[in-house]
């Protein structure tokens, strides 16, 4: 009878044991999952704010004709990504040569607030040779 108890309690602390180590299983990788989301959040941020452009880094003597400007040029500008400068070349390529810097009022996206911080960059000459409108 005594090897049978003894028996038992071998085996109940053999289950107890093989349960205590799935917990810690489960939990180391809880802890990594959890670090994973900690370290992808952060990058994430550290990308997005360093992708858009700081006032200070743009050259105070930096004009953009709007009529010439490439895409490259374009993205120089405070508040204007790859595509707020694909949508300002589209437009300039179905409207024609902009006429005045408030055109760009008519581009998606673009509001006063931002045309205002964009006014002291940019500029419209008429040197393309388009037709005006």
């Amino acid at each position: 009878m005594q090897v049978a108890s003894q028996t038992n309690d071998n085996e109940s602390d053999g289950r107890e044991q093989e349960r205590d180590r799935v917990v810690w299983i489960r939990t180391q990788a809880l802890a990594v999952l959890l670090l994973f989301i900690v370290f992808w959040t952060m990058a994430t941020w550290i990308v997005r704010t360093n992708v858009q452009k700081d006032d200070n880094e743009i050259p105070t003597d930096l004009l953009v004709d709007l009529n010439l400007a490439t895409q490259a040029e374009l993205n120089l500008l405070p508040g204007v990504g790859e595509k707020l400068a694909n949508d300002i070349l589209n437009y300039r390529e179905e409207i024609g040569e902009f006429t005045s810097v408030d055109e760009l009022m008519n581009i998606r996206g673009i509001k006063q607030g931002r045309l205002l911080t964009l006014r002291k960059h940019i500029t419209v000459n008429r040197a393309t040779g388009q037709a005006p409108r």
